[in-house]
């Protein structure tokens, strides 16, 4: 027994990290901290180790999740504070989550869009050629008909008697009849249309034609604009992280938080986001309609989180989120828009 522990510490004495050339004492190296381990790593032991991540509940990533549900702001706290190494750092855990987001975002999201379409696919072909409207889904059905007692009664002739078929006037009231039916069910992006400068450059003006080009033909298969939509929209998310950032930095500008600190709260706030989310998607998936009480959940939110990570009072917890919301919001809706404009132009 003396013999083979003399042995292990003489082993243990000759052995140097691989990557720094640092003396083992151990597993880990007291330099850098990589796992050192004698020989290739095999597939199978790169799966264990991430199943073993997963379904470990001491893993750091269930030691994350949980106070990032039910804790607001304390995985900020801890950051800050310098205690961090029991959880998962705030960007991989922003990484997992959000990849797990967009991918179910990119199979629900596409299929109920993909269904409306067909639907007024339907109506439209009802429209132009004069079809049985009772094939078509109830609340569109209601919506056609609705047009067209609108249009029937603002064109049709004073003395209530239809106007003979194929005469040049019936024709001219059944196409404001469709003109009007197509207004009231919405208007097709095939008809979307930018209006240029005639000082514009060149590329603005390619730009253009490509919009217009690719909008004609949205209507007959918006699968491909659905996919450029959603490879653009993981990075425009991506790109709203530094704005969250810069907007707390404003709001706590005589803090002695720094950019990092608000940075990282923006990681973990979309974490939180992101992973409602998924629940509320699941929670739909088996029946259960929760919605309200996810929204209400995410309002309650931010000012939790404000008040645990900044140490604001509850006033300014809530004042500070309302025009984080706000502001927020708004860039929000301006990023979505150019997400579909770029999605639109470069599909």
């Amino acid at each position: 027994m003396k013999a083979q522990c003399k042995d292990r510490a003489l082993e243990t004495a000759d052995r140097h990290c691989r990557n720094c050339g640092a003396p083992l004492a151990g597993d880990y190296c007291a330099r850098c901290g990589q796992h050192e381990s004698r020989g290739d790593l095999h597939f199978a032991e790169a799966a264990g180790d991430i199943v073993g991540d997963i379904f470990t509940w001491d893993s750091r990533l269930w030691r994350t999740l949980v106070p990032l549900l039910v804790r607001p702001g304390f995985l900020s706290a801890e950051f800050n504070a310098g205690r961090r190494a029991r959880y998962m750092p705030p960007f991989r855990l922003y990484l997992v989550i959000s990849f797990l987001l967009f991918l179910v975002v990119s199979l629900t999201a596409r299929d109920s869009i993909v269904l409306n379409g067909d639907a007024a696919d339907d109506a439209d072909t009802v429209i132009a050629i004069g079809g049985d409207i009772e094939s078509l889904p109830e609340s569109v059905r209601e919506r056609v008909l609705q047009a067209r007692e609108a249009a029937r009664g603002q064109d049709a002739p004073s003395d209530n008697s239809p106007a003979p078929a194929g005469t040049e006037e019936a024709g001219q009231i059944d196409s404001k009849i469709d003109s009007e039916v197509e207004s009231n069910l919405g208007e097709s992006p095939g008809y979307f249309q930018l209006e240029m400068g005639e000082n514009a450059p060149p590329w603005l003006k390619d730009i253009e034609a490509r919009i217009e080009r690719n909008a004609q033909g949205l209507s007959d298969d918006p699968s491909q604009f659905l996919d450029s939509l959603f490879e653009y929209l993981p990075q425009m998310m991506f790109l709203m992280l530094p704005i969250f950032a810069l907007l707390l930095k404003f709001l706590y500008l005589f803090s002695p938080f720094h950019y990092l600190q608000h940075l990282v709260f923006g990681l973990h706030y979309h974490s939180f986001v992101y992973v409602l989310y998924l629940l509320s998607a699941l929670f739909e998936a088996v029946g259960w309609q929760g919605g309200s009480v996810f929204a209400l959940l995410l309002l309650v939110y931010l000012p939790l989180a404000l008040r645990k990570a900044y140490g604001s009072s509850w006033f300014g917890a809530i004042g500070k989120s309302a025009v984080m919301c706000f502001s927020y919001a708004l860039v929000l809706i301006v990023g979505f828009a150019a997400v579909a404009i770029m999605a639109l132009a470069f599909m």
